[in-house]
């Protein structure tokens, strides 16, 4: 049996208990949009209202805990990579322009702390996934490994499912001395044999002859007309594989929000669509820019998402409200804003702070 070990690991649950000892309360801060009732999936959901969080997102799976443990059906997880980068944004607040934090990936305690506090946050959001549901894990080359090894301790070898390559051919490399770097690495893993999984069909880049096959006693078997000979068809789709070419986010394209390592729609539209059903509910607790919730409310799902960064919070909001409003259409659950109140925070929403017109941009 292979252990993992580091520093503080043993003190897990003495750390967790520590937190929710000291957590406070959550309140409302907001109420967006009224709900289209009749367009509904399930008539039982009728009182649902989408979640988005700012606060630190273990205290807000922990505060979920008592109500939503099992009950959600897909985690999209996109953590920090261990990249030793503190991302920075600039702001354009009327003719004030500054730089401040975005999130920091920089970790001066090294390794131990980053493996600690993935292990803690993961240990606790597997608590709130459902039987049925499906987690799906981003990183990138720096700690890839590391993150397999935790994945596979808490939930198992065996309920291993993929890992997808995600190919973003349009990505600029200045490296000189490495292959250019083109590729993220999503793990998908279950908490049980049975879990939902969609499959997914995409176009051929040109149609193809194929032979049609059909099972025969529980073996495919190549298909023959009457007379024996092999039946072929035209071919216009495949289904999808692990390796997805969809390329990385540019200032160009209308989804651009400016806020660091944005992630395409079409990736977690694509995510969505595999591992949920409409009406199923949908969390991101590394929400930045709000991808995951932009695509769950396109795709009907019900969904839940945090973020610590004000700045997160406000280009969630202001993108689910755009997109609400430039589309002309009703949201199927109105959403809101929650908080935990501190002194700093009041500060902030007494300043009308997610009412203002700011111009986030990625730091060049």
């Amino acid at each position: 049996m292979v252990d993992l070990n580091w520093d503080d690991k043993e003190r897990l649950e003495e750390s967790i208990s520590k937190i929710q000892d000291n957590l406070r309360s959550f309140e409302r801060m907001e109420l967006n949009s009224k709900p289209k009732y009749d367009l509904l999936v399930n008539a039982n959901d009728k009182d649902w209202i989408n979640k988005l969080y700012w606060g630190d997102n273990l205290q807000v799976a922990l505060y979920l805990l008592p109500k939503f443990r099992e009950q959600i059906d897909l985690l999209y997880l996109d953590p920090p990579f261990f990249s030793g980068t503190n991302y920075q944004i600039q702001i354009l607040e009327g003719n004030k322009e500054f730089e401040t934090l975005a999130y920091h990936d920089k970790w001066q305690d090294g390794l131990d702390v980053y493996l600690n506090t993935i292990y803690q946050q993961f240990y606790v959001f597997k608590k709130l996934l459902s039987p049925q549901g499906l987690i799906f894990v981003h990183v990138d080359w720096h700690a890839n490994h590391y993150i397999r090894a935790i994945l596979d301790e808490l939930f198992g070898i065996n309920n291993f499912v993929n890992s997808i390559v995600w190919y973003y051919y349009n990505k600029y490399s200045a490296g000189k001395y490495n292959l250019p770097r083109a590729h993220d690495i999503i793990f998908v893993y279950s908490k049980s044999d049975e879990y939902t999984f969609n499959e997914l069909r995409i176009p051929r880049k040109k149609p193809i002859k194929q032979l049609k096959r059909v099972m025969v006693n529980g073996t495919l078997k190549n298909a023959k007309d009457e007379n024996g000979n092999l039946i072929y068809r035209i071919v216009k789709d495949k289904k999808m594989d692990d390796v997805w070419r969809i390329p990385c986010m540019q200032p160009a394209s209308k989804q651009w929000t400016g806020y660091p390592t944005q992630k395409h729609h079409r990736l977690l539209e694509r995510i969505i669509k595999i591992g949920t059903n409409e009406g199923d509910l949908v969390a991101d607790f590394y929400c930045g820019s709000g991808t995951t919730l932009y695509a769950a409310e396109k795709l009907k799902r019900r969904w839940i998402g945090t973020d610590n960064s004000k700045y997160a919070i406000y280009l969630t909001r202001n993108r689910l409200l755009n997109y609400l409003h430039k589309k002309n259409v009703n949201n199927l659950y109105p959403f809101e804003i929650v908080t935990s109140i501190s002194e700093e925070r009041q500060e902030i929403l007494n300043s009308d702070f997610f009412q203002k017109e700011l111009i986030i941009k990625r730091k060049k």
